[in-house]
């Protein structure tokens, strides 16, 4: 774009200051010719008798220049404007033109032929039209031209755009790929040698990433082993005890880290899981949820489609509302679920009675390992990772993460998730 404006800027700056400078573009041949040729003529007219003038004038008359002679009192008034410009260069050519009271007009009717009229010694005149002597045809070939070169320069700059922006176009869906599921494919390094350069860099940052997963990934599992089973073992102990206190103390310890390692465990692996998209009965899942909270005895009400079919992964989307009405149900006393479903979305709201959580708090909430001490006291289990893994997991589903004030005065959560290419949900699909 810089280049055509530049081009096409100059030339017409080119034209505009030609066309200020005079109307009409002089062709200088023409001229010179035109003005051998009058001058002769004129040289003619002075020597023939008046008688043989007309007769003379019609002789030299050609098709490119016409003459007409005119007795004394027959005086020819023009109408048109006066090429003083092309007067004078004639002038400057022959000078006896400018004895000759040379006057040179305009022809109406033509923009590349003019009239004009010379005056002999004994006052007479003699009326011409020339031809084909002046007109616009450097700036029509100007404006050629310059569209020539914009064209040219047009294609050149595309060419050059696109094969600087290939590269570019490759690098920002690598760099965009970086963190997201499915397996990285290396770039090419091609294009400009600061992209190379760019390209080589994302090459090894990706394959860093790759090994610090696969790093992570034999630590989960070392964990997921080392811890589960001691822990395993000390419930088993804990039950010989014969202190009743002792025994329900421990097992309520055991089971505070139970949940302490099982939310890390599904923090850090939640990308790791291999579950494929597949249909699912939304509004099963959350009836099943709620039917287990309202078993131990908290209120739950849901209301929404007895069937929500929906594409996405059963054990992440069951993780993700059961984070959610867990919250609910433990720091806010019920659980209000509201499902409204669209032609390409589903909106769920998880309402409760609680304390809620302060505007300035809720984006915080979000991070992991935190924790409000008003809402949430510390003698309650859990390390602050449930709304970490829901944003995280939503995010992963294309999906949109809001806290809000419930009216009840609690804490709104709504989650809204694409409906995908849904099918009629299987019973596989099912949660439990």
């Amino acid at each position: 774009m810089v280049l055509l404006a530049a081009v096409g800027m100059v030339f017409v700056a080119s034209a505009a200051f030609y066309e200020q400078a005079e109307t009409y573009i002089d062709d200088d041949a023409r001229i010179e010719q035109l003005v051998d040729v009058l001058s002769t003529d004129l040289r003619v007219m002075e020597t023939t008798p008046l008688p043989q003038r007309p007769a003379m004038a019609e002789l030299l008359s050609e098709s490119t220049l016409a003459l007409i002679w005119r007795p004394v009192g027959m005086r020819h008034e023009a109408t048109t404007p006066s090429l003083r410009r092309l007067r004078d260069e004639m002038v400057e050519f022959d000078a006896a033109f400018g004895k000759a009271d040379l006057r040179i007009y305009a022809l109406p009717g033509t923009a590349s032929s003019v009239r004009g009229v010379l005056t002999l010694a004994d006052g007479s005149e003699i009326d011409f039209v020339a031809r084909e002597v002046v007109g616009h045809r450097h700036v029509k070939s100007g404006l050629a031209s310059t569209a020539v070169a914009t064209a040219a320069v047009a294609v050149i700059a595309a060419m050059l755009i696109r094969a600087v922006s290939l590269p570019l176009r490759a690098l920002a869906q690598v760099a965009d790929s970086i963190g997201t599921e499915g397996e990285w494919v290396a770039l090419e390094a091609r294009g400009p040698r600061e992209v190379r350069g760019l390209a080589s860099a994302i090459n090894s940052m990706q394959q860093r990433i790759q090994h610090l997963i696969n790093d992570r990934t034999e630590l989960l599992a070392a964990v997921s082993h080392d811890l589960r089973t001691p822990l395993a073992r000390l419930r088993l102990r804990a039950g010989f005890l014969t202190d009743a206190e002792a025994q329900m103390m421990i097992e309520s310890d055991v089971d505070e880290m139970e949940t302490m390692v099982n939310g890390v465990l599904a923090y850090l692996a939640g990308e790791l899981d291999p579950d494929p998209p597949r249909s699912m009965d939304l509004a099963a899942t959350l009836l099943t949820l709620l039917d287990s909270w309202a078993d131990r005895g908290k209120t739950t009400r849901y209301d929404g489609p007895d069937r929500c079919p929906i594409f996405a992964r059963p054990p992440i989307t069951k993780r993700i509302f059961a984070n959610l009405i867990d919250n609910a149900c433990t720091y806010g006393g019920d659980a209000h679920v509201t499902v409204t479903r669209g032609r390409d979305r589903v909106v769920v709201t998880v309402d409760d009675s609680g304390p809620g959580i302060p505007e300035s708090e809720r984006e915080r909430v979000l991070t992991p390992f935190y924790r409000m001490d008003a809402a949430r006291a510390r003698s309650t289990s859990g390390m602050g990772l449930g709304l970490a893994i829901v944003r995280r997991e939503v995010e992963r589903a294309k999906g949109t993460l809001r806290l809000d004030r419930a009216p009840e005065g609690g804490l709104r959560v709504e989650v809204v998730l694409p409906v995908g290419e849904t099918r009629e949900a299987v019973p596989a699909a099912l949660p439990g």
